[in-house]
């Protein structure tokens, strides 16, 4: 059975906030420090594995984004945060 882990970046002028299946893991100054934090995560369990975040909500209004990207593992593997 697959297990699915979900990673969310939400972006704000203020900053861009990494979570993990609905986790807050940390903020970080630009976009690019929190994917590489996400696939740095996500190398730990499943080598070789690269991330990619799509846009899945955008409000031009306050410059907020949200990119989601997911990574599919076989259930009984380690967790990604231990």
């Amino acid at each position: 059975m697959l297990s699915t882990y979900t990673f969310l970046i939400d972006s704000k002028p203020s900053g861009h906030t990494l979570s993990l299946n609905g986790q807050e893991l940390a903020t970080f100054p630009t976009f690019e420090a929190a994917e590489a934090e996400a696939n740095r995560l996500a190398n730990q369990k499943a080598p070789n594995a690269t991330l990619r975040f799509e846009l899945d909500f955008k409000w031009t209004l306050s410059d907020a984004e949200i990119r989601v990207a997911t990574l599919e593992r076989e259930s009984g593997e380690d967790s990604l945060c231990g």
